[in-house]
């Protein structure tokens, strides 16, 4: 998608924080499978961001202790009770600017050793696997078509894949900024169908701007902002994407020097794609999305 596009369809925009050149990778994305994007302008560079929402950063809170986590009437993970701040629900999302990544710096973690793309797409994939069936055992997980990357290649379930903002090409490093992590499934279960995402990246800035007081895409019903059990940034958002469909979205930024966007739909496809809704929830609670984006083993740096 070509930048200036982007620049001549939103006009001037608040400002906000995020990370501009790993979420670039987004927009191009977007336009070969004709989704829905949520563009963004900072400084002559226009972004797009998942699935209707910013790739926001939000300032930290204080902690405290109830369980996140936990598939609908099981047993959760505990964790310390978050503090939250509430948007006011139906508060109708517009594009918000974004600022540059020319001032920030990689967070320390990548200054050790690092994996190669390939050797962390393959850990993240049996981590984030592990992950989901923790909270829904009872989920089937399958390709979702909509996640080509090139266009036209497929993944297996949560098969994660680096994107470049560059376009398909030879592996970058896993810090390069230029680069995410991603990963998607549709999922089966009694109630339908529906889809998971996943999207992992280096923390390219010191903590989650406000998210929850920027606007992003579609109507926002609910934002909550709350302290992790280790001390993650997290925010909580659900948003209607039009047509009946749901979206579940949460946002960690770790100390680990990983940053996590894992969302879940209530279409077997992408609400980005459009069509209706093949059940009658998103597969995953937002404490369940909290969950695995807090789980230790879903990080860029292990070990």
């Amino acid at each position: 998608m070509d930048r200036q596009l982007f620049d001549d369809a939103i006009g001037e925009v608040p400002p906000s924080t995020v990370d501009v050149d790993a979420v670039i990778v987004r927009s191009r994305r977007a336009v070969r499978l004709h989704r829905v994007a949520n563009p963004a302008v900072a400084a002559g560079v226009a972004v797009v961001v998942l699935t209707g929402a910013v790739a926001y950063t939000l300032t930290s809170g204080d902690g405290g202790g109830t369980p996140l986590g936990g598939s609908p009437g099981t047993t959760s993970t505990g964790s310390p009770s978050p503090t939250t701040r509430e948007q006011p629900a139906g508060t109708k999302e517009s594009e918000p600017s974004i600022t540059g990544m020319e001032d920030k710096a990689p967070p320390p973690q990548c200054e050790g050793r690092l994996e190669s793309a390939a050797e962390a797409a393959a850990r993240l994939t049996l981590a984030t696997t592990a992950a989901v069936k923790a909270q829904r055992p009872d989920l089937e997980l399958s390709s979702n078509p909509a996640g080509d990357y090139p266009p036209g290649t497929p993944h297996g379930p949560l098969g994660y894949h680096q994107v470049r903002a560059t376009g398909p090409g030879a592996d970058l490093s896993i810090c390069d900024p230029m680069a995410t992590f991603e990963a998607s499934a549709t999922t089966t279960a009694a109630d339908g169908s529906g889809n998971i995402f996943v999207l992992l990246q280096p923390t390219w800035h010191d903590g989650l701007g406000p998210v929850c007081d920027f606007p992003g895409l579609g109507t926002r019903t609910s934002c909550v902002a709350q302290t992790g059990p280790r001390g993650e940034e997290i925010v909580k958002q659900t948003a209607d994407m039009g047509d009946g469909i749901t979206m579940n979205q949460v946002l960690v930024h770790r100390e680990d020097g990983t940053k996590i966007l894992v969302q879940a739909e209530n279409i077997g496809t992408s609400g980005k794609i459009g069509g209706a809704p093949t059940a009658s929830r998103p597969p995953l609670t937002l404490d369940q999305l909290v969950a695995i984006g807090v789980d230790p083993a879903l990080t860029m740096f292990p070990g």
